[in-house]
């Protein structure tokens, strides 16, 4: 669908040009041999996961080096939603409790469907082998291992029993081993060259496993752990174009691939001494001129960004004024007097340096990137724009001025 058809209506609006740019950083710091897998859990980490997988796709006929070669979600659900693609697909969230509820269902549907199922355990190995063996079909199947996340990984100690099982059922095939870092966006973390030292040494114990698949390697390793990088990589937050650092870096040119923009639906004037918003927290100390936005925090725009964000509407930032409320937001449009109902306040900007970036929006929020991103809401429409809106190529040398006081 056409961007310019849900004008009127908040917008993640997503850049082709953005991602074909992050692909190729990442893929510049990779040698040719080594797969890439698109993490695509949380609906594409709040982007839409198959608008994020269209464009790829897309990519990827214009330019085979552009390529992704799997992807990757969290859950049966998530997986579902990409099963007309012709990729690859890991379910990362470990299969347990195969037995309950509708469990059995949804593992059924994935072999049938070829995703790779993840172990952490050898009873999850027996249950999926079964459940195979039921349905005369083979199931793909990889172990994560845990090296020191303590998360859901298979322990040293019971690895070998896991493996053995996996091994054991001919209704399995082992497309895959895996690790998880804790600490890998920070550079020569001593803490991640254990962990990988650490898979190493199993690798290193049993030979059976020089054939399978290995990967390890997220945002942060694929840039700072080169060695990590094995025979797949597992990108996320960096290929929506946010540094894992969460600062922007030259050394690492990603370009933030979403837009976050919504309508004004009305503009009125506030007089000194009157408040704005829940509780009154916003008192004008000087006329004002406000624009209420259709976008609130139901839709995933922090609260905390209550009387602290900016947005920027025809080139200009515009301070956040009183409470965000669960459907609108108010913004101090005093030094923007061209702006007007209908227009857009570009509430996250493709920019990295500009005041209304993802970054900046961490920093006023104290949350990360994987949060606000997350929490975008489903009354968003995710749609694909070639190109950035206009607002985002003019831009103020000092931030908004303040003309409230805090209660």
């Amino acid at each position: 669908m056409d961007a310019k058809y849900f004008l009127g209506e908040p917008r993640l609006l997503i850049s082709p040009d953005a991602l074909r740019t992050n692909l190729r950083t990442l893929r510049r710091h990779l040698a040719p041999t080594v797969r890439v897998c698109a993490v695509l859990k949380a609906n594409a980490y709040g982007h839409g996961a198959k608008v994020i997988a269209q464009v790829l796709l897309q990519i990827e006929t214009e330019s085979p080096f552009d390529r992704v070669d799997a992807f990757a979600v969290a859950t049966f659900e998530e997986a579902d939603e990409l099963r007309e693609l012709e990729k690859p697909v890991m379910i990362l969230r470990p299969v347990e409790n195969a037995f309950l509820g509708r469990q059995r269902e949804l593992i059924e549907h994935a072999i049938l469907n070829g995703w790779i199922l993840t172990l952490r355990s050898a009873s999850a190995a027996d249950d999926i082998a079964r459940i195979a063996m039921h349905l005369q079909k083979r199931a793909s199947v990889q172990i994560m291992v845990d090296t020191g996340m303590r998360r859901c990984g298979v322990a040293y100690d019971e690895f070998a029993h896991v493996l053995e099982r996996t091994l054991h059922h001919p209704t399995l095939r082992l497309d895959g081993l895996g690790t998880h870092f804790a600490n890998s966006e920070l550079s020569g973390n001593p803490f991640t060259l254990e962990q990988l030292r650490f898979f190493n040494r199993l690798l290193d114990g049993y030979p059976i496993l020089e054939s399978v698949p290995k990967h390890a390697a997220n945002s942060g390793a694929i840039f700072f752990t080169p060695r990590a990088h094995f025979d797949l990589v597992r990108p996320g937050l960096s290929l929506y174009g946010i540094d894992p650092t969460g600062h922007p870096s030259v050394d690492r040119p990603l370009a933030p691939v979403a837009t976050l923009a919504a309508p004004i639906i009305a503009v009125h004037d506030v007089e000194v001494g009157e408040s704005v918003g829940y509780g009154q927290t916003f008192v004008a100390t000087e006329p004002t001129r406000i624009g209420i936005v259709a976008l609130g925090y139901a839709d995933g725009y922090p609260r905390a960004a209550s009387n602290r964000g900016v947005v920027r509407v025809l080139g200009h930032s515009c301070g956040v004024v009183g409470r965000v409320s669960m459907d609108m937001t108010a913004i101090n449009l005093t030094r923007c007097p061209d702006a007007g109902i209908g227009d857009e306040a570009i509430f996250i900007d493709s920019d990295p340096h500009s005041p209304a970036s993802i970054y900046a929006l961490t920093r006023v929020t104290d949350q990360i990137a994987y949060e606000i991103l997350t929490g975008l809401g489903s009354r968003i429409k995710r749609v694909i724009c070639p190109t950035s809106p206009s607002e985002q190529t003019l831009r103020d040398d000092d931030p908004p001025k303040p003309v409230f006081m805090p209660r």
